[in-house]
């Protein structure tokens, strides 16, 4: 797990306008048919065919907000390669805070080798390449991922 190269970030950008490019499409197609469905004439003839209507149409509205979701952490992801973002791109801001909490309780034990020291190993802030080549507008690494799916499941 290192730091993205140039080359990579370059990489990373192009598979990431694409994708934004596509869902925006999908998401306009998905918004117009929501709407036609919606202006459709509500004098339908059987209260079953209403609630079938009803159940798609809500559907896709929560389609449509799952590719929303997914259009800005896309936008997210752009923007920390432009240099723009909360943190670098690559790096999964948990474990950078973990390393930083560690670094600051080794601080205060012994000041001059906490300030010389590198990470121990193991706690790298990077998200593996292989989990950017496949999903590269994550935020987290797996671990800290799994937590955060948790933690809204559990809200």
């Amino acid at each position: 797990m290192t730091k993205p190269t140039k080359t990579e970030l370059l990489k990373y950008k192009q598979v990431l306008e694409k994708q934004l490019a596509s869902l925006r499409g999908d998401v306009g197609s998905m918004k117009d048919e929501a709407l036609r469905a919606s202006d459709q004439d509500a004098s339908v003839d059987h209260l079953a065919d209403q609630g079938t209507d009803n159940y798609d149409q809500g559907f896709m509205l929560g389609l449509i907000e799952n590719e929303e979701d997914t259009i800005k952490r896309i936008e997210e992801a752009l923007d920390r390669i432009a240099g723009r973002g909360e943190w670098e791109f690559g790096i999964c801001p948990a474990c950078q805070e973990e390393i930083d909490q560690k670094k600051a309780k080794d601080a205060k034990k012994d000041p001059k080798k906490a300030k010389a020291a590198k990470p121990a190993k193991g706690l790298e802030p990077w998200i593996p390449k292989a989990r950017l080549e496949y999903l590269p507008w994550a935020r987290y690494c797996v671990r800290h991922q799994e937590v955060e799916e948790r933690n809204r499941e559990s809200a």
